[in-house]
């Protein structure tokens, strides 16, 4: 049998390069169906446990699916209807913010004039048109209507995986030996995913109920819907606190004024933090490994090959490539060094 020739390490180097450059190239052409996979993928992660505490009670696969699918219908469901009404309530209340920003931004003017500042000052804040951000955010709000289409998809994939879930166990063992690394590695992955979704999920709605009870309190406008979003942008890994703060506090700013706009960025600011540093890691088993630098890249790297569902992936996606191609293999132990949070 020939045997393979021996490659310098350089010349691995640029073959692993440039087989990742072409992996990554692919994965953009084809982000959406991908984002779908992957986002199905996760959902059925999250339903195992919930599955198999069913038929551990009696139920039968089909009883227990049924259930799973119906729960997740429900919820799909309701999502759907507040985001479609949280929406359309926004676009009514656009044209009066509109004329609360311009209100605003004569203000400014004239505390600029009276401040005795320049006359190019006074010219730059005139310039800018912050009625042009309306149309903007009109805009963003279509797309995301848009883009609901998706969920057809995403539900259609996690049937067919929650239909196949049972026979995957036997068919990894009918493949792989029984004391395959591999086995341990998916257990661990799964394992870590579904605990930090768990406990992203909890704390984010923790928090959420904590600043939509703070806002309800000033009076802003939406509380519920902040709310809302502020459990969304939880997944989202170092920014999505500030996508999460930055809505509430602009409506606050339109409708109580500058003081009650940094008094609410505050509050926000506490909570979130005292919640996120004292009380979450004191319920974590472990944390992920991965250092805040490169989970603040790989946000970005995710968010530029698949989208925006990719901020949304990012430490899940992140966690599989370290776990299942990186941890344990020799020649990978200097990437693992850079980028673990304990060496």
């Amino acid at each position: 049998m020939p045997t393979l020739p021996a490659f310098s390490r350089p010349a691995r180097l640029l073959m692993v390069t440039a087989s990742v450059i072409v992996v990554v190239a692919g994965m953009r052409a084809f982000a959406e169906p991908l984002s779908a996979f992957f986002l199905a993928a996760l959902i059925a992660m999250l339903c195992a446990p919930l599955r198999n505490g069913l038929m551990r009670r009696g139920m039968s696969q089909g009883t227990s699916l049924a259930v799973i699918l119906l729960l997740i219908l429900g919820i799909g469901a309701a999502l759907v209807v507040f985001v479609g009404v949280s929406a359309n309530q926004l676009i009514r209340a656009l044209p009066r913010y509109e004329a609360q920003v311009q209100s605003l931004e004569e203000g400014v003017t004239t505390q600029i004039e009276s401040l005795g500042l320049s006359e190019q000052a006074t010219e730059a804040i005139e310039t800018f048109d912050p009625t042009s951000l309306f149309p903007f955010v009109s805009g963003i709000l279509g797309a995301v209507g848009n883009s609901l289409g998706n969920v057809l998809l995403v539900f259609l994939i996690l049937v067919y995986m929650l239909l196949d879930a049972p026979n995957i166990p036997a068919r990894l063992r009918a493949v792989l030996p029984e004391d395959s690394r591999w086995l341990d590695k998916a257990a661990l992955f799964i394992g870590s995913v579904q605990r930090y979704m768990i406990l992203r999920t909890v704390f984010g709605v923790i928090i959420a109920v904590v600043q939509t009870v703070v806002m309800l309190i000033i009076g802003v406008d939406f509380a519920v819907q902040w709310g809302v979003l502020s459990v969304i942008t939880n997944y989202i890994p170092n920014i999505g606190f500030v996508l999460g703060v930055i809505p509430p506090v602009v409506v606050t700013l339109l409708e109580k004024g500058p003081l009650m706009a940094v008094v609410l960025l505050v509050l926000y600011s506490v909570i979130n933090n005292v919640i996120e540093s004292f009380i979450a890691p004191r319920f974590m088993a472990e944390d992920l490994g991965i250092t805040s630098l490169f989970i603040f890249l790989s946000l970005i790297f995710w968010t530029w090959v698949l989208g925006a569902s990719g901020a949304l992936l990012a430490v899940p996606l992140t966690l599989l490539v370290k776990i299942m191609l990186l941890d344990g293999e020799d020649d990978a132990k200097g990437l693992v060094a850079l980028v673990s949070e304990k060496v």
